[in-house]
């Protein structure tokens, strides 16, 4: 089970949807031409987390601010109510522009890391077209933590294009080494 997880806040220009999609549309079809049976969820949050359909996935957008543990609350309720983990690899990719409203830091990192703690891997992508952001996002401040506690999450920058491809294939190699890791002795 893979799930495909975006921040359509009014943050998100269009530009930087349309990076994240690109993203998602790219792993989807890699995935699936890889594998010959992969299932799929798509949520979309603003303050508020939805699922959608594929068709419909790549196409919201949405107003409003953001609170990032909407989504990854819902994605705990799926998984809680329809899989277990021990029995299942679940995978989930959540891209975002790092913006997330202060009140919800808490619950945010406290949903982050319970799925952190379950799915065999998180891949963060941050969409940051244009000039660098100076400062460390709140949610790129979250992730780093789970990586350095030595959980399977792994971040990556989308500023153009070209990163996309970037992004890709550090995650899919994170995911081939950590497969080799569980299966040696």
């Amino acid at each position: 089970m893979i799930f495909f997880v975006i921040d359509v806040s009014a943050s998100m220009t269009q530009i930087e949807r349309r990076l994240a999609k690109s993203f998602f549309f790219f792993a989807l079809q890699g995935i699936r031409r890889k594998y010959a049976k992969v299932e799929t969820r798509f949520i979309a949050h603003t303050t508020h987390a939805w699922e959608f359909g594929e068709a419909d996935f790549f196409q919201v957008s949405g107003i409003g601010g953001t609170i990032a543990s909407s989504a990854f609350r819902l994605t705990l309720d799926i998984i809680r109510s329809e899989l277990n983990p021990a029995q299942n690899n679940i995978y989930l990719f959540y891209a975002s522009d790092g913006e997330n409203f202060t009140e919800d830091r808490a619950a945010a990192h406290q949903s982050l890391a319970e799925l952190a703690g379950m799915l065999n891997y998180i891949g963060y992508i941050e969409t940051l077209p244009g000039v660098p952001r100076s400062l460390e996002t709140e949610m790129r401040r979250l992730c780093g933590e789970l990586t350095r506690r030595g959980l399977p999450v792994g971040s990556s920058m989308l500023a153009n294009a070209e990163d996309v491809w970037r992004a890709l294939r550090k995650f899919f190699s994170d995911q081939g080494e950590n497969t080799a890791r569980e299966v040696s002795p």
